[in-house]
């Protein structure tokens, strides 16, 4: 007996409301999730979620459900400095209506209290706001990614068990393959950090 395909949905997709990221508008993206055979489609744009509404009524009219997340800019400490932090990304889906406030909530506190164009949120109060999100470790300038690839391997891991202290399990490394060599190197280091 053949075994069916496996599911497959997109979890940090950028419409064109992340300027030099996205390049298609919200209703778009759940057109092609659906003809592709999505079930469902994440929007996931920078520091921002003003397409959400776009987005869930075009999933709906089209029959995928529609995650509503955003990839939020936030300055963490540096493992193993006793001073120092850096800007990361890290991609946050709302898995209840909890969830989705918490997002709007730090979406809002970095775009009131950061320079114009700036946006971010400090690590104490992303982790004060993490019911209801699941949370991905984001792309190559996520947390992990950046120290893995600067070789330190010790402060990725330190990274990961904080972020995992704050999301439980709701919490993923992310993979991907852009066909772009420093990418597919950053993944063979990903993958046994998250199997571990």
């Amino acid at each position: 007996m053949p075994r069916p395909a496996p599911v497959y949905a997109e979890l940090h997709c950028h419409s064109a409301l992340s300027l030099l990221d996205g390049a298609s508008l919200p209703e778009t993206l759940a057109e092609r999730a659906a003809e592709l055979g999505y079930p469902a489609l994440a929007i996931t744009d920078h520091d921002e979620m003003g397409g959400v509404v776009r987005f869930g009524t075009a999933c709906e009219a089209v029959g995928i459900g529609g995650i509503l997340g955003a990839e939020l800019t936030v300055r963490v400490p540096d493992p193993f400095k006793t001073y120092g932090s850096r800007t990361t990304h890290l991609v946050l889906l709302a898995e209840s209506r909890e969830g989705y406030r918490n997002i709007a909530s730090l979406i809002t506190h970095a775009r009131m209290h950061a320079d114009r164009g700036s946006p971010f949120v400090p690590w104490p109060m992303l982790a004060t706001h993490a019911t209801g999100v699941f949370a991905l470790s984001g792309c190559p300038r996520g947390w992990i990614p950046q120290l893995l690839a600067e070789g330190r391997d010790d402060a990725a891991w330190l990274a990961a068990t904080q972020l995992r202290e704050v999301f439980g399990d709701h919490l993923a490394i992310e993979c991907w393959d852009h066909r772009l060599p420093e990418e597919r190197i950053l993944v063979r280091r990903l993958r046994p950090l998250a199997a571990r």
